[in-house]
Order: structure tokens, then C-alpha cells, then sequence
């Protein structure tokens, strides 16, 4: 965990011209910043920091239970799995895990340009060739999959919602047996393809090479609950607040008990509290003009979470400029 005390730089807090309401609105604060602190329980760092496996698209899925089991399962595409959410972890029936995806091998095959439409899905015609996504093979499912970026359930769920949806990518196929497989390429067997509850007219604009990758799926075990696995959050991405100053302790528990806000050119104090929660001092000139410094060389990464006297909470730091 990072561990490190807020040295106290002595000069008192710059806040003239500051109120309760948002920078810009009623005051004459041209650039400000902002400390949000809210307490959190472990659920709840469970919670933000993680995707429940069911989320996923049905070839992560697969990958992640395959993984457990012990085996060595992968996914070609030319896209990434896993990277559409921004969350690193993954719960599976109850566990936590993290979800890595090593790069195995890649390869340069052919790429095919397609669409998917609801403009004239459903149009009347007896020359339409119809297919529901279920009934393709197992090659396009995967490859439509991963040409749309592995969308999730959410997405998906959207997509039902919308009135309209005009949707493009690139179907891609480990290789050429695969691709033999497929009743998409290189002649489309079908013209509608129904996905979910909404008819998509499918058609191919082109070819071009791409180079795919192949990953192999892993996952490393975490923790059997939230509270194990709010440790492992807070292990990397908490700070402690020791040893802070009257001046720092002010602001924390402003914004604790509300929200810190302060004009430029910021206080020496508040450049300290930025700095111990990961964020580069912003220098503020009195003319308004700001350059973030170099961080020190034990300024934490990335900073989520705060703990002051025993109690962690959220971190939420904003900047404005007018």
C-alpha cells in the first residue's frame, strides 16, 4: 500500500472568491479545483472495481470458465477482448479474478468490411435470405463478436432499445479452415441476420488484410468475497493520509464533510494533498496560466482511495477552467 506522510508547506489555504456552488457559476474564480471524499465500504470497492462475468460477451465468457477449468483457451480477433469496460477484474460465481490476455501469435489474414443495418431489415420481399445469429456457425458467431469489439450485455440491450441502429466492422478468421466454415464469407449466404430481437440487414463493402492476434486467456484467482478482494484494491490503489498538516487536515475533512473547493493560484497545502492522492501540483500563476509539475519520484500512479483516521473514502479530484 501506498504509505507516505502530506508535509506541511506552512502557507494558508487560497480560497478568496470561492463559494459552495460550481466554479464559474456566481463566482469570480476563473480556475479552480475540487476534493470529493465519500466514504465507502468493502461491497462497495467491490463493487466499482469490478465487471460480473455475465456482462461479458459470450466469447469472453466461454474464455474466462474455460481458464478456470484449467485449460488454455484463446481468442483471435483483430480487436482486444476484455478492453471495452476499463474494469480489470472480473467476478465468476462469487470469486474475483483478474483477467489477463498475453499475446500468443499473430498473423496477417484477410479482413472482411461489413455492416449491419435496420434500415429495410424488415422490408417485404421474397428474395431475402434470413438467418438468426443462433443458427450461424460457430466461426461467424465468434467472428461477428469480435468485429463489433466483443460488445457487452449492456451494449447489446441498447441495441434492442434503439430505433435505429447502423452498425459496422471487420470479420476477421483465425484461419482459412475457419473461414471455409463460414456462411458469411466470402459470398454472404444471408441478407438479414436477427440478432437478439431486431432484424440487421448484413452486407460486405470490401476486403482489406488485417493483422490479428491471437490471446490466450487467463485468469488469475483474487479473493472468494468483497472483503478479501477490497484489500487487494486498496493494497494498489489506496493511500493513507498520515501526518498531515492543520491546514491539509482542513481540506480533507471539507471534503469529507461536503466538497473542498479553491481558486488559483492554489495554496502550497493543496498542491501537498494533490500530490499524495496522485495527482501532479498544478503551479498556478496569478495570470491563470498553469503548468502541472514533474510528479516526485514517490508520487503514487493512480489513487482511488483514501484512508484518514481509520475510515477509507472514494476520491474524487476535479480542475476547472472558465
Amino acid at each position: 500500500m501506498y504509505r507516505r506522510a502530506l508535509l506541511s508547506t506552512g502557507p494558508a489555504l487560497a480560497t478568496a472568491g470561492c463559494s459552495g456552488f460550481g466554479f464559474g457559476f456566481g463566482t469570480d474564480c476563473s480556475r479552480g479545483a475540487s476534493l470529493r471524499l465519500r466514504p465507502v465500504t468493502d461491497a462497495e470497492i467491490a463493487e466499482r472495481a469490478s465487471e460480473p462475468l455475465d456482462t461479458f460477451s459470450p466469447p469472453e465468457r466461454t474464455a474466462v470458465r474455460a481458464a478456470r477449468r484449467d485449460e488454455s483457451p484463446t481468442i483471435t480477433a483483430e480487436g482486444t477482448p476484455f478492453s471495452g469496460s476499463g474494469v480489470e477484474y472480473v467476478v465468476v460465481d462469487g470469486a474475483y479474478v483478474a483477467v489477463e490476455t498475453p499475446v500468443v501469435a499473430t498473423t496477417e489474414r484477410t479482413g472482411y468490411r461489413f455492416t449491419l443495418d435496420t434500415d429495410g431489415a424488415t422490408a417485404d420481399g421474397a428474395e431475402r435470405r434470413i438467418a438468426a445469429f443462433d443458427d450461424l456457425p460457430a466461426v461467424d458467431r465468434a467472428a461477428l463478436y469480435a468485429g463489433l469489439g466483443f460488445p457487452r450485455t449492456q451494449e447489446i440491450e441498447r441495441f434492442d432499445r434503439a430505433r435505429a441502429v447502423g452498425l459496422g466492422g471487420v470479420l476477421t478468421y483465425p484461419d482459412d479452415e475457419a473461414e471455409a466454415r463460414s456462411e458469411l464469407v466470402p459470398d454472404p449466404a444471408y441478407d438479414v441476420l436477427r440478432i437478439g430481437g431486431r432484424a440487421f440487414r448484413f452486407g460486405l463493402e470490401g476486403r482489406e488484410s488485417v493483422t490479428v492476434e491471437t490471446r490466450r486467456i487467463e485468469v488469475r484467482e483474487l479473493a472468494d468475497g468483497p472483503g478479501g478482494f477490497a484489500s487487494v484494491v486498496l493494497d494498489r490503489y489506496g493511500t493513507d493520509l498520515d501526518g498531515l498538516s492543520p491546514e491539509q487536515r482542513e481540506i480533507v475533512e471539507t471534503a469529507i464533510d461536503d466538497e473542498y473547493e479553491e481558486c488559483a493560484p492554489y495554496s502550497e497545502a493543496y498542491a501537498g494533498v494533490q500530490r499524495a492522492l496522485g495527482r501532479p501540483p498544478t503551479r498556478v500563476t496569478g495570470d491563470g496560466d498553469g503548468v502541472a509539475t514533474t510528479p516526485d519520484a514517490d508520487t503514487p500512479e493512480r489513487v482511488d482511495y483514501a484512508n484518514y483516521e481509520a475510515r477509507w473514502y472514494a476520491v474524487d479530484l476535479g480542475e476547472y477552467v472558465v
